[in-house]
């Protein structure tokens, strides 16, 4: 870790890491935090939801080695991310609060960047640029990559920013509340529409890059399906104002406008067709059979999160 002499006139920030089993990739984003050099104080907030392997040891590794900036919470009871993040929003001493996701990594100006996107632009919500890279050329990888993350459409159409790339003044908690701890996904949508509804600023920099890797398989891209199919009937349960957006999230995919700067085609599936560039035939084939079989795991997880509810309103009748 870089030491600097703290000055003035820059935000303290609270950067808060949710994390459950994940060793490598806690070792590989605190790796990058504690590279940062930033002038102002900041601090690094692990929240692990109930850990069960190395990774709390891992951290606590970290902590005697950077005692004053590294802290450890634990939430055990609600297993949810966003129920972490809550833990770590609770103890967070920043007056900007930045979140990361355990396996993503950052370059070393990461919260300079930030700091001064935000005061340049007197910014409430902001939402930073996600790069997905994978050393693998698989097809997941691909499907991955071109069909992730348009920060810049659900900033603009859906009014919010996943989690792994939000950073908020610490004052919205108090104004607004926290994360919906009882959703398993789509808890970043649900929050960023109540901070859209009380009307502050909200931008997206695409200059603040934050590096996520890709799903390689198609083991984890199901199982991302299927924990969003739970997560958006939960949304539609507990937030029914939000019901018209949970019904497009399930019908569509993501429609991205832009190409990004490596050249990579986004696509879309929606009727209005797609933009395939220079990508190989069979990539196109499998491509629509990936988003088929994500759309219908989506449903699958809706109707098994449907079920449980089922069950346990019978059981409390």
């Amino acid at each position: 870790m870089k030491i600097n002499k703290i000055k003035s006139g820059f935000s303290s920030i609270s950067v808060i890491v949710p994390v459950y089993n994940d060793p490598k990739g806690i070792t590989d984003t605190l790796d990058s935090l504690v590279a940062q050099d930033y002038p102002g104080d900041f601090e690094i907030i692990v929240a692990d939801n109930g850990s069960n392997d190395d990774t709390i040891s891992i951290v606590m590794n970290y902590q005697v080695k950077y005692p004053r900036l590294i802290k450890l919470v634990v939430e055990e009871e609600i297993q949810s991310s966003y129920a972490a993040r809550n833990k770590g929003i609770g103890i967070a001493n920043g007056s900007l609060i930045a979140f990361i996701d355990a396996d993503m990594w950052v370059g070393p100006s990461w919260l300079t960047e930030i700091h001064d996107s935000i005061k340049n632009n007197n910014t409430d919500y902001l939402a930073c640029n996600v790069e997905l890279v994978s050393e693998s050329d698989c097809i997941f990888a691909s499907y991955d990559i071109i069909s992730g993350f348009p920060i810049k459409e659900y900033l603009e159409k859906r009014h919010f920013a996943p989690t792994c790339c939000l950073v908020v003044k610490s004052s919205l908690f108090s104004i607004v509340g926290r994360f919906d701890q009882k959703l398993i996904s789509s808890g970043d949508y649900e929050f960023g529409n109540r901070v859209y509804n009380a009307g502050y600023m909200m931008r997206f920099d695409p200059n603040i890059i934050m590096k996520h890797p890709a799903r390689n398989s198609f083991q984890q891209i199901i199982k991302k399906s299927f924990r969003i199919g739970r997560g958006l009937y939960q949304l539609s349960l507990y937030h029914p104002e939000l019901n018209k957006s949970f019904k497009n999230s399930l019908v569509n995919s993501i429609n991205v406008s832009k190409v990004s700067e490596n050249n990579w085609a986004f696509f879309t599936f929606k009727k209005n067709g797609v933009i395939w560039n220079d990508l190989p035939f069979h990539y196109k084939i499998l491509f629509y059979y990936i988003d088929i079989i994500s759309k219908i795991v989506k449903l699958i997880g809706l109707a098994y999160e449907n079920a449980i509810n089922i069950k346990l309103f019978d059981i409390n009748k």
